[in-house]
């Protein structure tokens, strides 16, 4: 089943919608992807309405500018989503930092958060993503964007994409979305920024929102010791 529906989603943002008559669920990609990662789990949930947002630097919204910071980002999404009844948060890696921000923003206004491999701005790090962040900022300075990029970002170590390999459909999608990306990020750094932001123990213990943790079997050290801080 295709997206019905692209439309705009505050402060040039876009997003993708398929309609429906249930629960109001607004899902929130990782990066170098874009709305359409989750059309699968939309099969699953048919009659739902569902709305993914292209991040700034994705699919069609516009670029990551200096003024996004992750609190800024976050009251944009939350906003908007409250303001079209949506109740329900689903996120994916560097969306799980706009998530849980969300939350922090608006502590007791959604119904649930599902977090799949949750990290939290400015926790634990993995030198092995940074080295290969710098490798991507390299060749992106030597060749500007292409599938090279899309080879080099999904290449094991470090295991990013560790067992989505084993299923030859999912791998091919994947590849196909981030063939997409702009990576105009490598050029300015404006999306990093977002990742540098610290975010606190105690505004988190405040959050009463019910959050869901999803851990796969070959996440990450740094994800798994997110999801246990969590």
């Amino acid at each position: 089943m295709s997206f019905e529906a692209v439309v705009p989603f505050g402060a040039d943002l876009a997003a993708r919608v398929r309609s429906g008559h249930g629960p109001r669920v607004l899902w929130i990609h990782g990066y170098t992807m874009d709305g359409s990662v989750w059309s699968r789990l939309w099969d699953a949930l048919p009659g739902w309405h569902h709305v993914a947002v292209d991040l700034p630097g994705h699919g069609r919204s516009r670029p990551f500018g200096p003024d996004d910071t992750l609190p800024a980002l976050a009251r944009v999404l939350g906003g908007r989503a409250l303001a079209e009844g949506i109740e329900h948060v689903v996120a994916l890696s560097f969306g799980t930092m706009i998530a849980l921000q969300m939350a922090v923003e608006y502590p007791t206004s959604f119904l649930s958060m599902v977090l799949g491999a949750p990290s939290i701005a400015g926790g634990t790090t993995d030198d092995a993503i940074a080295d290969r962040y710098e490798e991507l900022r390299r060749l992106y300075d030597a060749e500007g964007p292409g599938t090279r990029l899309t080879n080099l970002w999904m290449r094991h170590p470090p295991d990013i994409f560790a067992g989505a390999d084993r299923i030859p459909e999912l791998w091919k999608e994947l590849r196909s979305i981030i063939d997409m990306h702009r990576w105009q990020e490598l050029a300015d750094g404006h999306l990093f920024r977002v990742a540098l932001h610290h975010q606190e123990d105690e505004p988190l213990e405040e959050v009463t929102v019910p959050v869901h943790v999803v851990l796969g079997e070959h996440e990450m050290a740094p994800v798994v010791q997110c999801a246990e801080l969590l």
